[in-house]
């Protein structure tokens, strides 16, 4: 009984810490500028929810970017769902309305929302 309990101690904290070090990689910094919040809006429409985006894909209308990045470890496509939802995240919880957050289908995955000229 004490052996099992261990076991499944063990294992809930081996996940807990993996969700916390994806985590720790979330984060809302930027260039010195704050995207436009309303053309970010209309990058977030632009994203179809049911479709599969891969590395690079971007969505920047005006002066506001959203990218899906995998840092060049392969194409890793994602529904655009998540690619909206993790961007709205981003300006909803970071105080200039940019950052990056990780997606967890790869290490390297994110979303980024930042200005753009």
């Amino acid at each position: 009984m004490r052996t099992s309990f261990s076991i499944i101690f063990f294992l809930a904290m081996a996940i807990f810490l993996s969700g916390t070090n994806a985590k720790r990689k979330d984060n809302c910094k930027g260039s010195g500028m704050e995207p436009n919040v309303p053309d970010c809006r209309y990058g977030l429409l632009a994203i179809d929810p049911l479709a599969l985006y891969s590395n690079l894909q971007e969505f920047s209308p005006g002066h506001c970017m959203i990218q899906y990045r995998t840092d060049d470890t392969g194409p890793h496509p994602i529904p655009g769902a998540i690619i909206r939802d993790t961007a709205q995240r981003i300006l909803l919880e970071c105080a200039r309305h940019r950052g990056s957050f990780y997606t967890g289908n790869c290490e390297e995955c994110h979303v980024t929302v930042n200005y753009k000229m």
